[in-house]
């Protein structure tokens, strides 16, 4: 059987001792295709790194809305190297993950909002699907993607609570849907 892992984050510090060990095991479980996620430009850079040293490892690339920096001019600079890593490497496949999180992040929602139009602009510039994460933030993310700044290509709503509303909206709008075992469980 083969598997697919759509979203693991094994660019993570907790890996650098036995990362390798650690893929190839994985691989010879029978995950033949692993997604590396990005979550901030350090992160998508180190899940490139990884994707291009394996055939059967892919990743995306993005800002999620934890770690986006304080200020625009900071966003805008990131932005600018984001889009550098588009240009450059053939193993990207979405962007991602990014969104809304206004459980962690209350204070800088208009800022946040600013680097998901964003980067929907930039997944829509290079024909790539989105992943994304929305916490506390529903009516503000589908405001975003239905009216604002629709995706070209949707992808996955990765960090998404179970809400049956915006659950049926977003396979509206064409988005796959994970559901993630959390550690507590």
């Amino acid at each position: 059987m083969e598997l697919f892992d759509s979203h693991a984050h094994y660019d993570d510090e907790k890996f650098d001792a036995d990362r390798e060990e650690i893929l190839s095991e994985i691989y010879n479980l029978g995950v033949t295709k692993l997604i590396s996620a990005g979550y901030s430009l350090a992160s998508s850079k180190k899940a490139i790194e990884i994707a291009e040293k394996h055939d059967f490892i892919y990743t995306t690339c993005g800002i999620s809305p934890n770690d986006i920096p304080n200020t625009e001019e900071e966003l805008e600079q990131q932005l600018k190297e984001l889009e550098g890593l588009l240009s450059t490497s053939k193993k990207i496949v979405a962007i991602g993950e990014i969104g809304l999180d206004y459980y962690w992040n209350k204070e800088n929602k208009e800022l946040q909002k600013q680097a998901f139009i964003k980067q929907i602009q930039l997944a829509n510039k290079y024909n790539l699907p989105i992943v994304i994460h929305t916490r506390d933030a529903i009516m503000d993310t589908l405001i975003i993607l239905k009216e604002t700044q629709p995706a070209v290509r949707p992808g996955m709503f990765h960090c998404c609570p179970l809400n049956i509303e915006l659950v049926k909206e977003a396979l509206k709008l064409g988005f796959y849907i994970s559901f993630c075992r959390t550690s507590n469980i």
